[in-house]
Parts: C-alpha cells; structure tokens; sequence
C-alpha cells in the first residue's frame, strides 16, 4: 500500500487547491458582474470576501453541516455498546483518536467519515447498516472509515461538498428566480441573462469539479487499510457485495455529498453514470479485496 504520509500531503494539497479553485470561480463571477453593472472591482471584491468565508466555513464547519443535511444523531456509548466496541479496539489497534459516532435513521446500508483532521473527526452509519451487516462486515465498514481518517480524505471530500454545493445553490437560486419572475421586467434582462450564462457554465461543472479533486483511487487505498487493519480483507468484502445490492433509498443525499458515502448511493447502471461515478464499480473493490485473501 502506499506511504501513510504521501498520501496525507497529497490530500492536503487537493483540499488548498480546491479552496483556491473556488476562490477562482467566485472571483470570476464577480468580476462579470462588476464589468456588466460598471461596479469597478468593487463586485470582484465582494465575491472574493464571499469566497473567503466559504473556504473558512467548509475547512472548520464542513463536517457540522454535513452531518446535519444527513440526519445523522450523535451517539452515546450505552446506545449501541457493540458498535463503540469495534470503533474502540481498532483505534487502539491503528493508534486513532476515537472519533464521535453518529446514526442515519434510515433502513439503507451505507456509512461515512467526515472532519477536519483526526482530532476533530466523525464516523456515521445508517441503522440498516448495523442491523444487517455481521459484527465482522461492520467491522470492515468502520475500518474502511477510519482509513479515511488516517489518510485525511475526509477533510478533502468535506471541503468539496460545500464548494459544489454552494455553486449549485447560486444556479438553483438563478434559475428559480427566472421562473417567479414578471415577464414584463424587461429592463433587467441583460442583467439576469449574463448572470444566466455565468451560473449555467459553472453550476454543471460542480460534478467534474469533485471528479477533478477527489481520485475514486482513494477508495481502493482505504479498503487495502481496512483490510490491513482488521487481518481479513472478506469482512469489507462481504460488506460491499451486501451494500451494493441494497437498492433502499438514501435519505437527503445529493450528488454532492455522495462522494462521502463507502458506496455510492445513486445507482451506476449504464455506462455514463459510471464514468461520472465518484466511487470505482464496487465488483472491482470486491475482487481487489478477495485477491488480497487468494480467492
């Protein structure tokens, strides 16, 4: 597997140049506007303080917000001890700081870590995850998540979450205002057809944007861990082939967040949702799992 450390600086350096590429975005929108409306650079500032207390927000708040979109509930030990067990003997195992647990009430199987770093980290699991996985496929999943955190991809993919999802807000805000607005206000629609323009080229490259900063190689990198940390590459095995054939909707879950999730959460039937896919198929995940074991 690859060095600890490379990977850490390598994460470190996506999530900066991730800030850096909104910061870029959102100052090129302000400084359409601001040509359009003759503002000087009074616009490109204000879009570049905006993008400012974005990046701060996503680094230091990302992991909150997320966890509230998702509905997850913070956990306390006597809730389900068996569960703070496994994430237990695994830290001490890999020398982690145990993460804060959190519960999606929902009968779909899946699972995510989020955070800023390792000292300020979360691990979530759906209901239906612990009630139909095997202590052992749970104990794959938690190791997977807990790989994330090692490696610090959790940072990362937070990061991306609300950079995406803040230029899919400005696009969604674009487009439901055209549809309220009066058809006789005609004396804005150069305005708003710029600003049109501007949303309907960036807002649909929120997608590639994930692609771009999160590599779906991080996902094999973390099931090796995983496997590494618990001595039996089956357990996450066995775990994926489960998830993957649950076809139970996630709740509040978007194509923004989904990167976050151990599988995806939408299906990837044909071959596009494939190639736009944030996670690699998970039949590939599996059969680098079982040649781990010799199957």
């Amino acid at each position: 597997m690859e060095n600890s450390r490379a990977i850490i600086e390598q994460n470190t350096f996506k999530t900066y140049l991730c800030m850096a590429l909104l910061t870029f975005i959102l100052g090129l929108l302000g400084t359409g506007i601001s040509y359009y409306l003759h503002w000087g650079l009074t616009g490109t500032g204000a879009f570049l303080i905006l993008s400012g207390m974005i990046n701060f927000v996503a680094f230091y708040f990302s992991d909150r917000l997320i966890l509230r979109i998702s509905g997850a509930k913070l956990l306390e030990k006597d809730q389900v001890p068996e569960l703070f067990e496994i994430i237990s003997s695994l830290c001490q195992a890999n020398n982690l700081p145990f993460p804060k647990v959190y519960l999606i009430d929902t009968d779909a199987m899946n699972a995510f870590a989020t955070g800023r770093d390792v000292n300020h980290s979360a691990v979530a699991v759906t209901r239906g995850l612990l009630e139909k996985l095997t202590p052992d496929e749970v104990k794959g999943v938690v190791a997977h998540e807990l790989s994330h955190i090692k490696f610090g991809d959790m940072r990362l993919m937070a990061v991306v979450s609300i950079a995406a999802g803040f230029i899919s807000i400005l696009s969604d805000m674009y487009w439901h205002g055209i549809s309220v607005s009066k058809a006789g206000e005609k004396d804005k629609s150069g305005f708003v057809a710029i600003i049109g323009i501007l949303l309907s080229l960036f807002a649909p490259l929120t997608a590639m944007f994930i692609q771009l900063s999160i590599s779906r190689r991080r996902e094999f990198v973390a099931d090796a861990s995983a496997a590494e940390m618990t001595h039996n590459p089956a357990w996450l095995a066995e775990a994926l082939r489960k998830i993957s054939m649950d076809q139970r909707p996630l709740p509040s879950v978007s194509f923004t967040t989904a990167h976050l999730y151990i599988s995806s959460p939408f299906p990837t039937e044909g071959w596009l949702d494939r190639i736009f896919s944030t996670h690699p198929p998970v039949q590939e995940r599996i059969t680098a799992l079982n040649s781990m074991t010799g199957h």
